[in-house]
């Protein structure tokens, strides 16, 4: 007792020295809390164990706690009188421990220190016998060795080899200067790109790595990583060696190792090196060997498959067995580089139809063209006959194309997420501001060619009419096809899916910060010009330090093709993403599976379809019963009586909005009188230009250009001039309740495509094309489809009649 009682005394006196645990102590890891413990114990003189741990689902440890080895109470796990050999119990229920919990910056502090020990402690001279300083012992031999001089680790590296013999050695110090060799403060754009880039690094020292610990969010984002030599620990067999058979032993190829690179997050969301160990205790693999290690063998297979295969066809067959030659040599070599492997592979499509898939959609179409005769399908195939493409529609969308086609959007989310089978949308929105879809397709190839017939085959299908803006998803192949089929259409990428893009290249910045995401949106839906978002922009990428980011930079300088603020000035239909279609999403996700059959999904889409045109016929309905509202403006009846309801809600905020405004006349122009206005709650100007001669109006927000409703700045301006109507020019025909209202003059004029088409077989076209309008629209009422009959046989009459008084024979070239 006297010894112990010693041994409490020195554990007080060290209450104030720097190597003692205090409680709210804070470490990067738990591992650092253990070793810090550990030497703690070596100097008072007892053993550490691991006893609790407490992980969340993801796996980062939210608490653990270190006991003294003496810690608890054991015993033989069989009954005593079965033992021969009892285990002497060495344990005294000490309760000596340290205990560590996860903080909210992601280090752990101490919650919880117990320094008094209910037993004697060792002797500082016999510590390093105890179990857990054994193992410390060995790891600071291998520092040591990696601390000698240059000779001295070549010593220790032939000694390990098991003697001298002729040994290559390649000298790291030589490559720390190079700019391939890892370097402390290094940043990555991600943690793949520092493996590979230590990977890389490995291959040309000669050694292979490994991926060793790695540190999780809750959210499932790296906070830190490392990445070790493929000798680091040691490991010998799971079982006991006297139960594996002699020849089946496995020989144990590490050495302790200690080389090592450390990655941790930074705050710009960026990955930055913060250690760095190049020193190796064991011999390096030839360069001509190098590409037989593991994490290089990987790599070369990756290079080999992560081709662009796409400009195969350019290439002579001779220079093809040339370069295929070359390629065979190169990967014996173990130098297969992506250089090497592009363009000389045959490509691969990503998605093939189901057995049984194609017979399937043939059946579907060939009905539906019986039930339907407008109904338009193609079929697309490549080279060797297989099919890449399946494109439909129906007469209905071809007469939703001809009121509401003015800006469509291509939507491939449904293939580009992989929900099963490919399907990719054309579709709008219609007056009630309700989505209507133009054509669908089944896309099972995404190369320029296939995107290319696509788009020529929808132009084909709505005779020749191209849409005015096209929005799309962010693709090269998508947007070189545009440019070659659609060449009077505006292409735009649409903003959800630049959005999509930001959350996985940015994931630890959106992660690493609660504001990111808020500032990130505002850039890209809240600016209303190009100057205010290159403002917001700058401000952004200074607050969380991404100046240097690449993605960044080259979303920046592609703004002109995606950015709301730089796109205001095209007409949108209030459309700037191609995510509308979340009803459809939800209710189509499960048949897309490909397990499920593609009759039971197309069934499921035409309901989906069905009821969509149905929630129009009734908006439809709506709108003819809401002609008497009741309002004290007259601007607002006038837009009543013209808008369908759900415009006019918008319009109304704007004018509601109008109210709080301020105005003051900034002077005129020839006859055009300009008026500053300002939004409560707002220090940005606007400027409204009026010209009261030709009823022109124009502000800066350029709102009616975009979506085409007219902005609270011009209805405050009319109403400081004590104009109380808006001009019928500013409400646009396909926001009226009128909208799908048209004579058969302009009906034949889209179909002509505004040219003068002589043959028979295009007139045919035409007229099938106004036929099929009135038919869809007489066929939604019984007294529509008996008015059509009655006509039908004194227009057949009257046309035999020209036909009679034609008396040099046809007028048709």
């Amino acid at each position: 007792m006297a010894e112990l009682a010693g041994s409490d005394t020195s554990v007080g006196n060290a209450d104030e020295a720097n190597w003692v645990p205090k409680v709210d102590m804070e470490f990067k890891t738990d591992e650092e809390a253990y070793q810090f413990y550990n030497n703690y114990a070596k100097v008072v003189g007892f053993s550490v164990r691991k006893a609790w741990i407490n992980r969340r689902a993801s796996g980062v440890v939210i608490s653990r706690t270190y006991v003294c080895h003496k810690e608890g109470y054991q015993g033989n796990r069989r009954d005593e009188s079965e033992v021969k050999k009892p285990r002497q119990n060495e344990r005294t229920g000490c309760l000596a421990h340290l205990t560590i919990k996860i903080t909210e910056n992601g280090t752990y502090r101490i919650s919880e220190f117990h320094p008094m020990h209910n037993h004697e402690l060792v002797a500082p001279g016999k510590a390093h016998a105890l179990k857990s300083h054994r193992v410390a012992k060995r790891s600071r031999a291998a520092v040591a060795g990696m601390m000698a001089s240059q000779k001295a680790k070549i010593e220790y590296l032939v000694r390990q080899a098991g003697g001298y013999r002729q040994v290559r050695f390649f000298s790291v110090e030589d490559a720390a200067n190079k700019s391939w060799a890892p370097k402390v403060d290094m940043e990555f754009e991600n943690d793949e790109k520092a493996y590979q880039f230590y990977n890389e690094y490995a291959r040309r020292i000669g050694f292979d790595v490994r991926k060793a610990w790695i540190n999780r969010k809750a959210s499932g984002v790296i906070i830190s990583r490392t990445y070790v030599c493929y000798k680091e620990g040691f490991h010998g067999n799971k079982k006991n060696e006297s139960q594996v058979q002699q020849h089946r032993l496995r020989s144990s190829e590490r050495t302790g190792c200690h080389a090592r690179m450390t990655i941790k997050l930074a705050k710009n969301g960026r990955y930055r090196v913060s250690e760095f160990y190049w020193d190796h205790n064991h011999e390096f693999v030839t360069a001509r060997t190098a590409h037989t290690l593991k994490s290089h063998r990987t790599a070369n297979r990756a290079r080999f498959h992560e081709v662009d295969y796409e400009d195969d066809s350019t290439v002579e067959p001779r220079a093809k067995d040339k370069n295929l030659s070359e390629l065979t040599v190169a990967s014996q070599q173990g130098d297969l580089l992506p250089s090497h492997c592009k363009n000389y592979l045959h490509a691969k499509r990503k998605d093939t139809p189901k057995p049984g898939d194609v017979g399937a959609m043939l059946q579907y179409l060939q009905g539906r063209q019986v039930d339907d005769p407008a109904f338009y399908y193609a079929i697309h195939l490549d080279s060797e006959d297989e099919v890449t493409c399946f494109f439909w529609r129906d007469t209905r969308s071809a007469v939703d194309y001809r009121y509401f086609g003015d800006v469509v959007c291509f939507d491939t989310s449904y293939k580009i997420n992989n929900y099963g089978r490919p399907l990719a949308l054309f579709y709008g929105v219609n007056h009630h501001k309700q989505l209507v879809v133009f054509g669908t397709a089944l896309l099972y190839d995404d190369t320029e060619e296939c995107f290319k017939w696509l788009f020529e085959t929808f132009k084909s299908a709505m005779n020749g009419k191209e849409p005015n803006v096209v929005l799309t998803d962010q693709n090269m192949a998508i947007t070189n096809a545009l440019d070659l089929v659609w060449h009077g259409t505006r292409h735009r990428v649409c903003v959800w899916h630049m959005y999509q893009n930001a959350t996985k290249y940015l994931a630890q910045v959106f992660q690493g910060s609660r504001t990111f995401a808020s500032d990130f949106r505002k850039c890209l839906y809240d600016c209303e010009d190009d100057e205010e978002f290159a403002s917001e922009w700058i401000k952004m990428l200074e607050k969380y330090d991404l100046k240097e980011n690449i993605w960044l930079k080259k979303l920046f300088d592609d703004r002109d093709n995606w950015s709301v603020a730089c796109g205001r000035g095209m007409f949108c239909a209030d459309m700037s993403s191609t995510q509308r279609t979340e009803g459809l999403s939800s209710m189509l996700m499960e048949h897309l599976r490909q397990e499920n059959d593609l009759l039971q999904f197309l069934g499921n889409y035409e309901r989906v379809l069905y009821g969509w045109r149905y929630e129009e016929l009734l908006a439809d309905h709506h709108a003819t019963e809401s002609n008497s509202l009741v309002a004290s403006s007259r601007m607002l009846r006038q837009a009543a009586n013209i808008y369908t309801p759900a415009v006019f809600d918008i319009f109304q905020k704007e004018f509601e909005l109008s109210l709080d405004c301020m105005v003051y006349n900034a002077g005129m122009v020839e006859t055009t009188y300009e008026y500053k206005v300002t939004s409560e709650g707002s220090l940005k100007v606007h400027i409204v230009r009026l010209n009261p001669l030709d009823g022109t109006l124009v502000c800066s927000c350029k709102k009616f250009e975009f979506v085409g409703i007219q902005c609270r700045h011009v209805l405050k301006a009319l109403d400081v001039t004590n104009i109380k109507e808006l001009p019928l020019r500013y409400f646009l025909k396909r926001w009226r309740k009128d909208a799908k209202v048209i004579s058969l003059r302009d009906m034949h004029v889209l179909a002509t495509d505004n040219e003068l088409k002589s043959t028979r077989v295009k007139h045919f076209s035409s007229l099938c094309h106004i036929f099929s309008i009135i038919a869809s629209k007489a066929a939604e009422t019984v007294e529509g489809c008996k008015f059509i009959e009655s006509q039908s046989d004194q227009l057949v009459i009257s046309v035999y009649q020209i036909l009679q008084t034609q008396l040099e024979g046809p007028q048709f070239a």
